[in-house]
């Protein structure tokens, strides 16, 4: 569980760094010392659960051991904690898009409103929203 978080975090990173780059932003020390500190929290966090888990392990070991109840060993605690910290992380990488992509509609818009006169002008528009990036992967290559 401890690697699968670390590898959403890493996701999420390598998709803010992805971004940033077709957004033309510049990667500084700043983001990445963001994700040091989310991994942190994070890791902190779900050493508090296992060692809960831990302890609720330990109880259910001695009814089982003592007490002949079958209760699966699991560390359910620190599972669900991962999950969530996995659901964030996912939602982390999708809302930014989302926000980016939204922007480039609502600029499209003002231009097509703007020039509603001008076809040639609101054909480049819309050209150009649709190649935007397209241009920067060739170019790549």
């Amino acid at each position: 569980m401890y690697a699968l978080v670390f590898m959403a975090i890493l996701a999420d990173l390598w998709s803010g760094v992805r971004k940033a780059k077709l957004r033309g932003e510049a990667r500084t020390s700043f983001g990445f010392r963001r994700t040091v500190d989310k991994l942190s929290r994070y890791y902190n966090l779900l050493l508090v659960l296992t060692i809960i888990d831990s302890m609720q392990i330990g109880g259910i070991w001695y009814l089982d051991e003592y007490y002949s109840y079958t209760i699966p060993l699991l560390p359910l605690i620190t599972l669900v904690g991962a999950l969530g910290i996995g659901f964030i992380e996912l939602k982390s990488i999708y809302e930014k898009a989302e926000d980016k992509e939204f922007r480039k509609i609502t600029k499209l818009a003002g231009t097509i409103l703007s020039n509603k006169e001008d076809i040639k002008v609101v054909t480049d528009a819309i050209v150009d929203y649709l190649n935007d990036g397209k241009d920067d992967k060739k170019s790549d290559s």
